[in-house]
């Protein structure tokens, strides 16, 4: 065996040598002008985030504003330092070229004198290891310049912000550098009942000089400004001092795209689109390194990512939605857990909140508000009272990205700490949410908006009951695995199933498919992918012609310039059925209509308005078509499932640097000829391939033709606790309760079934 074993080991070597990236070309953007500040790139680092050349700087969990006007504080960008003939108020900048550069994430810009004398390169960037350093740096070479070379520069800001109320400067010398530091607070808090005083802002800049200068003696010369953003003034200014900034900060960059790194071959114009998803999904996110709890907490993910949001009404300011865990979530659990947990971490961070609404609404555990920023109250603006009062499902969306999460991980851990508290709360509110229908014998659920925000107030939406359901039996779960942390009794866990396993499903049998909602009329358009949803990600089990139907039905009322990711789980619909060449329409329909030259910037909008500019909730929809739809990458409860592995449309290879299950990481090479899978990162699972088990072994890698199926080797330690699968719609007179379930009635039910009482005693 070991002659063998070393073989296998040093092909494989040489192969992960060669997987790189097809064209390095592909990380880079360009264009000889600067684009509207709508479709600009953003820059961050999981704590700080800026627009290029932005004025305002937003950093990790600060709001300014009360309630539905809370929004990222707007910090002035002291960072935002520019060559002056290439400036972003210049109209016509000559001999300019900006550039991003994905894979160093630096926003750089180039200038050629006109005559040739020499050439300044300025890049900027948010560290991606000291997250709360901003460098500047800039490099003069010299080409035919007879003389000193004297290049201006200039900080653009006017140090003011309407959200931060700033104290008197003080100067100070850091590395024998001068430093003016700022310190202040937010003006605004976003609730009373959980916030107290604003946000404390502290900025450390540099003194900057009128020009840089490259004297006769030198032929090149760097300069770099380095300008720090935190919470107190000792945190900015240890943030500069004495620390080695490049290497660092490649260090990282290289640790990110070697997880990150999806690459197609055989089409650059895709490859440019995966690069730009993956970037910007990731920049909003902090560095990985394993979960630290005593860290400040990092809130959430937004749809326009960490460098936006900072004004009242526009890019969702900052804001968490269903977004994070419906959209962004998945592909990230699969490439970077170590962030997943943190996502998951925001929501128990701010569960008094969600707590306190589930009791003011007259219902048990924790409903989470529509939006959430800073304190997890409710932040959706005056404009949309609707999706406060009907949009629900965000509360089982969050619990099924935490089952999600122990599919993949199986981190018990992580349970007993947050993770059974999420999961029973969340159940605990649907339990007092669902009603029983005595003629039908099943649960409904009245008064929801679904994903399909054109219609809202309706009973049993499809995907609400099912989502509710998931909820529901990983609520059970949850409550027998933690009974004593999280309160749970026996009695409570058996109504969880009970009404997980007795909701009702809507479903026309005469034309074999599931409507949106009970009344739905066939024909009435929608916003997005709603129905569909059940499909994937919910993976509800149901024959393919319902599946076929549903997609069918529902893409034709869809509108055209919804949300791109629609189309992204069209895609993944249409693969599951073998539909190649509608996979591939719907495919293409995800992303060349929301993508924005010159930068590739995700957009909302499909029709070329501007939308929420860099929308990562469309990148996040995009790579699970990628992910969980062309290479067939799915989770299940006791198993990572690789099925039909396919190349995307008009491409040779399709390489994905890194899936994590159980604590293994593996890597997904599915070429012309050959598909291979190999891992990286070992751990005690067991691989099967195509029906013959294989042995894990770091830098092992083995070839297949149909199925992957990844299990852990052993079974977790959960006190005898199982996770039910969800399947609905069993009558409660089915269920198999020890003949003690009992009919549980909403606060709001059992009024209106006193009131239909009385009414009908009056009648007679």
């Amino acid at each position: 065996m070991r002659p063998a074993i070393a073989v296998t080991v040093a092909v494989t070597l040489t192969l992960l040598a060669a997987t790189g990236y097809a064209n390095e070309a592909n990380f880079l953007f360009m264009d000889t002008k600067l684009p509207a500040q709508a479709v600009r790139p953003t820059l961050a680092n999981g704590n700080l985030g800026f627009v290029v050349y932005g004025d305002a700087v937003h950093m990790n969990g600060v709001y300014n504003g009360l309630k539905g006007l809370s929004h990222r504080a707007r910090i002035p960008n002291f960072a935002n330092i520019q060559l002056p003939v290439c400036a972003d108020g210049n109209p016509n900048p000559t001999g300019c070229t900006y550039q991003l550069d994905m894979k160093t994430g630096m926003f750089r810009t180039v200038y050629e004198d006109p005559q040739g004398y020499f050439r300044v390169v300025h890049d900027v960037y948010p560290h991606r290891y000291l997250d709360k350093m901003i460098v500047n740096k800039f490099r003069i070479q010299r080409l035919n310049a007879p003389s000193v070379i004297q290049v201006p520069i200039q900080r653009y800001t006017s140090g003011v912000s309407t959200d931060v109320v700033f104290n008197a400067d003080t100067s100070v010398y850091i590395d024998g550098v001068q430093y003016s530091i700022k310190c202040g607070t937010t003006t605004e808090v976003e609730d009373l009942r959980y916030q107290t005083f604003g946000h404390s802002v502290c900025i450390a800049h540099p003194e900057l000089p009128a020009e840089l200068s490259l004297t006769m003696d030198k032929t090149a010369e760097e300069f770099f400004f380095y300008t720090a953003f935190g919470r107190t003034a000792s945190e900015v200014q240890n943030e500069i001092r004495g620390k080695s900034f490049e290497l660092s900060h490649t260090t990282m960059m290289n640790q990110i795209w070697s997880i990150y790194g999806i690459t197609v071959e055989g089409n650059n114009d895709l490859d440019k689109v995966l690069k730009a998803s993956a970037f910007y999904l990731s920049s909003s996110l902090p560095i990985s390194r394993p979960h630290q709890p005593s860290s400040y907490p990092f809130y959430g993910l937004s749809p326009s990512g960490l460098g936006r949001g900072g004004i009242e009404l526009s890019e969702y300011q900052g804001h968490s939605f269903w977004d994070t865990e419906t959209w962004m979530f998945p592909p990230i659990l699969l490439i970077d857990p170590d962030n997943a947990r943190r996502i998951l971490h925001y929501r128990t961070v701010v569960q008094k909140a969600a707590a306190d609404r589930a009791a003011a609404n007259e219902f048990e555990g924790w409903q989470f508000p529509w939006e959430s920023a800073f304190t997890g109250t409710e932040t959706t603006p005056e404009c949309c009272p609707e999706v406060v009062e009907y949009q629900h499902h965000i509360t089982a969306d969050i619990a099924y990205a935490a089952r999600m999460y122990f599919y993949a991980t199986h981190d018990v851990d992580w349970m007993r700490t947050e993770g059974c508290k999420l999961a029973y709360e969340t159940a605990k509110f649907w339990k007092s949410r669902a009603e029983y229908n005595n003629k039908t014998d099943l649960y409904e659920i009245h008064r929801v908006m679904g994903p399909d925000e054109d219609t809202h107030n309706v009973t049993n939406n499809a995907f609400t009951n099912v989502v509710a359901a998931h909820n529901l039996l990983f609520g059970e779960f949850a409550g027998c695995l933690c009974s004593g942390a999280v309160g749970a009794n026996e009695a409570e866990r058996r109504i969880m199933t009970e009404i997980g396993r007795g909701m009702t499903l809507p479903y026309d049998e005469e034309q074999d498919y599931i409507p949106q909602y009970e009344g739905y009329v066939q024909g009435t358009a929608i916003k997005q992918a709603d129905t569909v949803l059940l499909g994937y990600p919910l993976e509800y089990p149901m024959n393919g012609s319902t599946k076929a139907n549903n997609l069918d039905i529902y893409s034709k009322v869809t509108r055209t310039n919804g949300p791109a990711m629609t189309w992204a789980m069209h895609t993944i619909g249409h693969l599951d059925l073998g539909q190649i060449e509608e996979a591939q329409a719907m495919f293409t329909k995800s992303y060349q209509q929301y993508l924005r030259a010159p930068y590739n910037v995700w957009s909302e909008n499909g029709d070329g308005t501007d939308g929420a500019g860099n929308f990562i909730t469309g990148a996040g929809g995009f790579l699970q078509s990628v992910i969980n739809g062309y290479a067939g990458v799915r989770l299940r409860n006791g198993e990572l499932v690789i099925s039909k592995p396919r190349l995307l449309p008009g491409t040779t290879r399709l390489y994905i640097p890194a899936i994590n299950y159980m604590g293994a990481t593996f890597f997904l090479d599915i070429q012309m000829t050959r598909m291979l899978i190999g891992v990286k990162t070992p751990s005690k699972v067991v691989m099967i391939l195509d029906d013959a088990e294989k042995l894990v072994c770091e830098s092992c890698f083995y070839s297949f033709t149909e199925k992957v199926v990844i299990r852990p080797a052993e079974a977790p330690e959960l006190n005898g606790c199982k996770l039910q699968e969800t399947i609905i719609g069993v009558k409660i007179a089915d269920q198999d309760t020890g003949g003690s379930a009992q009919r549980f009635y909403s606060p709001v039910a059992f009024i209106s079934s006193i009131m239909l009482a009385l009414v009908a005693k009056y009648i007679q």
